[in-house]
């Protein structure tokens, strides 16, 4: 499991970096589901902070998801 968090994470910043919010925020989600591990969670809420800066108005319900699925798993 913690491979496939980290393999979409790193897929997430990419994407991030390329500008594809929603195949971004995919990625995160994805990586959220699999996630286990509260330093994973941290990392994955860090990057959706990131991106819900950039999202529009309907694009940020896409990273509310995320934020709330990696405060499931732990992160603070």
């Amino acid at each position: 499991m913690a491979a496939i968090a980290n393999e979409n994470i790193e897929k997430a910043r990419a994407l991030l970096a390329e500008g594809r919010n929603k195949q971004a925020s995919r990625a995160l989600t994805d990586a959220a589901v699999a996630c286990r591990d509260e330093d994973t969670a941290r990392e994955i809420k860090a990057i959706a902070e990131e991106g819900i800066t950039g999202a529009g108005f309907l694009g940020k319900s896409q990273w509310k998801e995320v934020l709330r699925l990696a405060a499931l798993r732990g992160a603070k």
